[in-house]
């Protein structure tokens, strides 16, 4: 067969190919389908010189290297080449089948578009004009009448008679021409972008993700879910094909992005694409639904419904159900009643009274709460030391509570049936859970939340006014960092703007004039890692004087809240200084320039900086007995300590492994299957054996002390 025939079959292949709709490039160096395509020919015989041969010249060797990675989809979802389906074509059909197999084994890299710059300017294929249907690539033929010099010097021509070469070429429809003004690269890379985030996005988010989310929509969960339910099923019915497609999940991709609009493409980067992907990583279903909800409307996010779906409670109970769960999953809060004598550590057996010890007589103080630097200079023991040899001859233990422990408040949790069938990863089915996010009772800090502020800094300077609906002035809150760097309303470093000052501080809260409410304003630095070291100024100004009642403000860190009040007038533009906050060493400290009351907070309805009666002290339940699973908490129970939140059951990191293959699944159910707390509960305070920390505590027994515990 003449090459010339062969190239017919290529063409006609071409044009099966660009009916598609869709040409790509393969992943493969035309250069090196070049040489394949030569050393794929039994005889090479040399042509005019050693240098040449009669299948090698500029023009093929150009067309190859070019295009010969051209690859298009069939309706079947295979790769097609050039060179597809060439079967009789004499010499060349060991070339055109090796040139096919090894193409159709590379992934795709690229759509495929030819310049209609370079055709005219550059390539000179033939004259071109941009009107015309198809273009012309490469030179199909060309002749050449040698000279007699010639003929001497090639030995294997004729002087003076005309040859004709026949060579590569295809013919392009004009849909596959740039004639834009964008350059090709700029082209390519954008359709690479929609490939990209799309394949992550099928790849990465499960279906029952995507399911889950139009749910919540549905029920209401996020708000403005509606306006992104939409693009939620688009990725439903494309992740369905995905999943279930016998054609290579790239190919796949590459066919579905083609036409697709760059909007459609980058689902996973949008808002609702970013939610996605959280609980497709893991993340804990309320915490994600949160997170949206303060991205789309940070001053309402709370006025979302609960993210429990009816879809989610049925697959949940399906699976308990069929595994022999179910009583097991049906949890409530321990009792005292329900511990083993063998796992309390210590029981109180006195009178319940907590007497002061003799080292607190020497404290001038009216009032019950105490500082915690009136404790600086006492006995420290070790937890081990504490539990083996002053625990088991006390009769009385009293705990300080204090601000910073919110974190560590926890209660036991127990299945209703004892003998239910063991669900975590000890022998037995109790376990615990630490307080959430429990705020206290401070007014402003819970104002600040209502009002979309951050409260979770590492340094928070929070203010309030109006609280009796008297005072209209516009106040505000400003802070100075260390290097001379502002925060106020009228600097960048604002909320509304998106940005942070450079110690990573921000007036996340702006409030202009009460308007019959409780006003607010709130100033927080969120990484202490970005600090500078130095005094941080935090004062407040009176920008607008309106029935002008004075002010109260908040200053918070390591868990501790300062409080201050000030009940004067503040006349227009009035400054007042708070309170300078020290960093040095990656400590904090303060200097009050108002008097600061130190206020308590509640936490489950005990008052802190005070002392409160351990009733019982126990370890961790997956420390009972033979138990050794996991880190060692130390429980602390105390006397009238309640929660009045609603309490999670159980934690999936605590569960056997044939539970946690439907991790998803479980985490619906703890979050629909919440305990409500009862008046009896056994809540108190719990330390991780290995997280640093301490306790303050007051013990009886042969004689009264007081100790620091070191965990």
């Amino acid at each position: 067969m003449t090459f010339k025939n062969f190239n017919n079959q290529i063409q006609q292949q071409f044009k099966k190919m660009c009916k598609t709709g869709q040409l790509y490039r393969a992943d493969i160096p035309g250069s090196a389908l070049w040489k394949l395509y030569l050393t794929s020919f039994e005889d090479e015989s040399t042509f005019r010189d050693p240098e040449s041969s009669e299948h090698n010249c500029n023009n093929c060797t150009n067309f190859i290297r070019r295009y010969g990675n051209i690859v298009s989809i069939d309706d079947n979802g295979k790769i097609q080449t050039l060179f597809s389906g060439i079967e009789d074509a004499g010499e060349y059909t060991v070339s055109a089948k090796a040139l096919d197999k090894v193409i159709k084994a590379s992934k795709i890299k690229d759509i495929f578009l030819e310049s209609y710059k370079m055709l005219n300017e550059k390539l000179n294929y033939e004259s071109c004009k941009k009107n015309q249907a198809t273009y012309k690539l490469g030179i199909a033929v060309n002749r050449k009448k040698y000279t007699e010099e010639e003929a001497a010097t090639f030995g294997v021509v004729e002087a003076g008679k005309i040859y004709e070469f026949n060579h590569f070429s295809i013919d392009l429809p004009k849909k596959y021409v740039n004639q834009t003004t964008s350059s090709i690269e700029s082209i390519l890379a954008g359709y690479r972008a929609k490939y990209d985030v799309f394949e992550r996005a099928m790849r990465e988010i499960p279906l029952d993700t995507l399911k889950l989310v139009k749910d919540l929509i549905n029920q209401g969960s996020l708000l403005d879910g509606p306006a992104h339910l939409h693009a939620v099923e688009n990725a439903i019915g494309y992740k369905e094909l995905y999943d279930t497609t016998a054609i290579p999940k790239d190919i796949y991709c590459w066919y579905v992005t083609y036409d697709m609009s760059i909007g459609h493409s980058r689902f996973k980067n949008d808002l609702i694409g970013v939610l996605c992907t959280e609980l497709a990583e893991g993340m804990e279903l309320n915490k994600a639904c949160l997170n949206w909800n303060k991205r789309v409307d940070p001053a309402n996010y709370h006025k979302a419904t609960a993210p429990i779906t009816k879809r989610q409670i049925e697959a949940a109970q399906k699976f308990v159900e069929e595994n022999g769960y179910e009583a097991s999953f049906s949890r409530r809060l321990a009792t005292i009643d329900d511990i083993k004598a063998s796992e309390i550590k210590h029981i109180n057996i006195g009178d319940g009274k907590i007497k002061e010890v003799s080292m607190f007589d020497t404290v001038k103080s009216i009032s019950t709460q105490h500082k915690r630097s009136q404790f600086d200079k006492l006995e420290v023991v070790t937890i081990d030391k504490f539990m083996k040899d002053i625990l088991p001859t006390a009769t009385s233990v009293a705990v300080l509570l204090e601000n910073r422990m919110e974190g560590n408040l926890a209660v036991l949790t127990t299945a209703k049936l004892k003998k239910s069938k063991p669900i975590f990863k000890w022998d037995n089915n109790y376990s615990w859970t630490f307080n959430g996010n429990l705020a206290g009772k401070s007014q402003i800090k819970e104002a600040v939340k209502a009002a979309g502020g951050n409260v979770e800094g590492v340094l928070n300077f929070r203010l309030a006014w109006n609280d009796k609906d008297k005072d209209n002035s516009d106040l505000d809150a400003w802070a100075k960092e260390p290097s001379g760097t502002r925060i106020g309303f009228s600097t960048r470093y604002m909320k509304k703007y998106n940005t942070k000052s450079p110690c990573s501080g921000q007036l996340d809260v702006d409030n202009q004039g009460p308007g019959g409410q409780l006003a607010v304003e709130n100033i927080t630095w969120t990484n202490k890692n970005q600090m500078t070291a130095g005094d941080y100024i935090l004062w407040v100004n009176q920008y607008a004087a309106r029935n002008s009642k004075g002010f109260k403000a908040e200053i918070e860190f390591d868990g501790e809240i300062y409080s201050y009040s000030y009940d004067k007038s503040l006349h227009h533009k009035k400054k007042v200084q708070v309170a300078i906050v020290t960093l040095k060493n990656g400590v904090f400290s303060i200097k009050h320039n108002l008097p600061e009351s130190n206020s308590s907070k509640t936490l489950w309805k005990l008052d802190t900086n005070a002392f409160h009666k351990v009733n019982l002290m126990c370890l961790s339940p997956n420390h009972w007995g033979s138990n050794a699973v996991g880190n060692l908490h130390y429980f602390f129970m105390l006397d009238k300590c309640k929660t009045k939140s609603d309490i999670r059951g159980f934690h999936n990191e605590n569960l056997l492994p044939d539970l946690l293959a439907h991790k998803k699944v479980i985490e619906v159910l703890g979050n629909t299957n919440m305990i409500t707390p009862g008046k009896k509960q056994l809540a108190g305070l719990g330390f991780n054996s290995t997280v640093r920390d301490q306790l303050i505590v007051k013990v009886s027994g042969s004689h009264k002390r007081m100790l620091k515990i070191q965990f």
